[in-house]
Parts: C-alpha cells; structure tokens; sequence
C-alpha cells in the first residue's frame, strides 16, 4: 500500500471514530430513553450479573452489564445505532484480596460489523481475540434481550 493510500485509510478510521464518539456522547445524553433492568447469576463466570437495556422506541441504543467473579468486577458499556454495534467501554477491577487493586480499561469502534480501533487504556492496540470476543458478545446481547439467555451470550453456557 503507498503513504497516500495508508493516509486516506488513517484518515478514515479518524472520521469513523469521530462519528462514534459523537453517537456516544448523544446516547449518554438523553435522559429519555426507557431502561429495563435485569439480574442474574452464571456459577463460574457471573456472580450478581446485571443488564439494563436502554431503549429509544422499541430499538436498543445502549447496554450496561456489570457483574463480579471472585476478587474482580467489571462494568461493560455497549452502544448500538440503528440496531448495529458501534462501540464498547469496559472497565474491570480486581486483584488479589491482599494485594494491589487492578484496574483495566479497553475500548472498541466498531464500524460496518468491523473493529476499527481497539485501545487498551490511551493506546491503540492491534484489534485481537479480546476485540473479536467483546464484538461477538455485544452482537449476541442485542438478542438477550429477547431470550433472557443472558449467561448463555457472555459465558457460552
């Protein structure tokens, strides 16, 4: 690929992100959407799991799980527009009971069904399997919704 094809492709992947971080702001916006909250447990992998749906209408805009395993927690953020994923924010804490607290923070965009940049705290990151699996699950929470089978779509259970 020349530098002029590898300049339009960084500046795309600018205007895709810039897109994304404007959809974001907008849903966290508006306080009108209607929320429906959910819990659950999945024994190995979700203690005191939680889903809250946030609804425009009748379509999904925003999904916020959170659970806790051990001596660890996360809280994951997935936003949609126009019923396709388009960006992720998961957050997790932890560490062991006598030792340091951890705490990690990834992001993913997400354009046409496509990871467009995935970070690992302020760096960019080649998009890996973490990326792949965080997708799939966001695509699989949509219909969760639906089936309530929502360990089935984060723990493969």
């Amino acid at each position: 690929m020349s530098c002029t094809g590898i300049y339009a492709q960084q500046k795309t992947t600018e205007a895709g992100v810039e897109e994304i971080r404007a959809a974001f702001k907008e849903i966290n916006s508006n306080k009108t959407y209607k929320k429906e909250t959910y819990t659950f447990d999945a024994p190995g992998c979700v203690e005191d799991g939680r889903m809250e749906y946030y609804l425009d209408k009748q379509q999904i805009v925003k999904i916020k799980e959170t659970g806790v395993i051990g001596d660890g927690g996360w809280d994951t953020e997935y936003y949609y527009r126009n019923g396709n994923l388009i960006f992720i924010f998961e957050s997790l804490i932890g560490g062991p009971a006598n030792g340091p607290i951890q705490k990690s923070e990834y992001r993913v965009y997400v354009k046409d069904g496509k990871v467009i940049r995935f970070m690992d705290g302020q760096k960019i990151i080649p998009a890996d399997n973490k990326a792949a699996e965080m997708t799939a699950t966001g695509v699989k929470l949509l219909t969760a919704r639906t089936t309530k089978k929502f360990a089935e779509a984060l723990c493969g259970n």
